[in-house]
C-alpha cells in the first residue's frame, strides 16, 4: 500500500511559509523529500513532524539545531512511553496469573 504524498509547494502555500524552510529540515535529516515530475513531495507519514517543526520554528523561534534537539528528545519520550506501556501490560498479566 502506497502512502499519500503531500506536495511541498501546496503545504508551504497553505501555511504561508517559504519552501527554503523545508529544505533546511531535509538538510538536517529531519524529513525526507522525494521528487517526482520536477515537484517536491513529503510523505504523509511525515506531516505530523513537519507541522511540529514549523510550529517550533515560526511560533517559538527555535532554530534548526534546536528543532533537531527537540525532535530527538520527543522521540526518546515516545520510546520510553512505549516501554512503560509494555512493562505495565506485562505486570498486569503477571499479577492476574498469580
Amino acid at each position: 500500500m502506497e502512502n499519500t504524498k503531500i506536495k511541498i509547494a501546496d503545504f508551504c502555500q497553505s501555511r504561508k511559509i517559504e519552501t527554503s524552510f523545508i529544505q533546511v529540515l531535509e538538510d538536517s535529516d529531519l524529513i525526507q523529500i522525494t521528487i517526482e515530475h520536477n515537484e517536491q513531495y513529503v510523505d504523509e507519514s511525515q506531516l505530523r513532524n513537519l507541522e511540529r517543526f514549523a510550529a517550533l520554528y515560526f511560533d517559538l523561534d527555535v532554530n534548526p539545531q534546536g528543532i533537531e534537539v527537540a525532535h530527538h528528545l520527543l522521540q526518546k519520550i515516545e520510546q520510553l512511553q512505549e516501554e512503560l506501556r509494555i512493562l505495565k501490560t506485562t505486570m498486569r498479566k503477571l499479577h492476574t496469573s498469580l
